[in-house]
């Protein structure tokens, strides 16, 4: 078989990318990486919306992935005006946005290039598990000409959703989880192997559910004193994520790290992290599946429960589940069903696969990405959108108008919750109280 170093089939092309976001902005790094070594001619387009921009170490860990891709900053607001000029210069262009704004980017990209004989291919692909909202995310991306999914079971959800409404689901094949392409199970075991904890941004909710883990975590650390026990928070307190983050998760480990010697945070990259670890522990991260991937012993928090709100279900089957008392008992123990693994995530040929479906889109004719701001049919009749595009806009297209309709609601509802809380009250006392 050809290596991938060898093989240029995508020689003379050129691929670019849109990202929001730092996962996203990963997972389309490592689109374009697998492109590049195909012969591509690489760029990534980072697109921060206000306030929310990503810091100089998300912006590093992105690059790292793959230092000879181009790398250029724009605003959101500017993704029409960057793709105007996009047909007939570039074959591809990978959309690493999340399920709001590759609705709203699609019905951009359609007006921007209403008039062009031609042009780029769409590719949109996820950055981690699918666990929640699964089967909405994946018709929020509908409107792709490639559609890259990580396992047989999401792909026969995208097909079951599909076909309710009377549509193929030809676009979507089965790739595997892109960080996974070319990750290999790790045969040293390094010495004195340490005890990763990898946080997610908002999950658990509850403020009393992140106190008891890190209790639990310092409880760890406590039994294996001769093993590091690294809390890898998912951002810093200025950074920002997709999704809505707690924060205070950290600070408190970095207070009981005063009291506990092998007890630490670390910013370090995830991969970095694997490289020494025996034991990954999270609560449904990605990061669980490229431990499992490396080899590494994992597990996941079952003593909050296993629940949808939690995303552990997702990993129910996958033998890793466990309470932190039995991970104290023995954490460095493989447990993981590798049968399990290769279901729902780890395609060993998927750098392939995406390569050769890329290719198939470039040199067919595209289909029609819609008009008159109308997309396809898996976000509704033709009737509802012409409604929801008179009535509210772009915005009023993702999810059925869920997002946009509530987003008012929801910042007065904050507001009032914290003059409540700080006000009337006495929020600040309680917050004492429970420290």
């Amino acid at each position: 078989m050809m290596a991938p170093g060898d093989d240029k089939r995508l020689a003379g092309r050129k691929v670019a990318a849109v990202a929001c976001f730092d996962s996203f902005g990963k997972m389309a790094m490592t689109l374009l990486a697998a492109c590049r070594r195909h012969g591509a001619d690489t760029t990534l387009h980072l697109l921060e919306l206000n306030n929310r921009s990503l810091s100089r170490r998300q912006r590093l860990e992105i690059r790292r992935i793959d230092p000879r891709t181009r790398i250029e900053r724009h605003a959101w607001s500017d993704l029409r005006s960057l793709c105007q000029s996009m047909p007939g210069e570039i074959d591809a262009l990978i959309l690493g946005l999340d399920g709001q704004r590759s609705r709203d980017s699609l019905l951009q990209l359609q007006q921007a290039w209403s008039k062009a004989s031609t042009r780029p291919r769409l590719v949109s692909a996820y950055p981690g598990i699918l666990f929640r909202f699964a089967l909405e995310g994946m018709l929020d991306r509908s409107g792709a000409d490639l559609l890259c999914l990580n396992s047989p079971n999401d792909l026969a959800t995208y097909a079951l959703g599909r076909r309710a409404l009377g549509l193929d689901s030809k676009n979507a094949m089965v790739t595997g989880l892109p960080i996974l392409w070319r990750t290999r199970e790790r045969h040293d075991q390094p010495d004195k192997p340490s005890i990763v904890f990898f946080e997610q941004p908002s999950i658990p909710v509850h403020p009393l559910q992140r106190r008891f883990l890190c209790d639990q975590l310092r409880e760890l650390a406590q039994a294996w004193p001769d093993h590091p026990v690294i809390f890898k928070p998912r951002t810093s307190s200025i950074e920002s994520t997709l999704h809505r983050r707690h924060g205070e998760m950290a600070s408190v480990i970095d207070q009981m790290a005063k009291d506990v010697p092998n007890l630490r945070l670390s910013f370090k990259p995830a991969t970095q992290l694997l490289s020494r670890c025996g034991c990954a522990i999270t609560v449904s991260s990605t990061a669980a599946l490229e431990a499992m991937a490396m080899g590494i012993s994992t597990r996941i928090v079952g003593d909050l429960g296993v629940t949808e709100t939690l995303g552990n279900h997702f990993f129910a089957e996958s033998g890793t589940v466990a309470t932190f008392a039995a991970i104290r008992e023995n954490p460095f123990e493989r447990k993981h069903d590798p049968m399990w693994l290769e279901q729902q995530g780890l395609v060993r040929d998927g750098e392939q696969r995406f390569v050769e479906a890329l290719l198939d889109r470039i040199t067919t004719e595209p289909g029609s990405l819609g008009q008159d701001g109308i997309g396809p049919g898996s976000w509704g009749s033709r009737a509802w959108q012409s409604t929801a595009l008179n009535n509210g806009g772009r915005r009023m297209l993702s999810s059925g108008g869920a997002r946009s309709s509530q987003r008012k609601r929801h910042r007065t509802r904050r507001l009032l919750r914290t003059v409540r809380d700080g006000v009337v009250g006495f929020g600040w006392l309680s917050q004492w109280l429970r420290r």
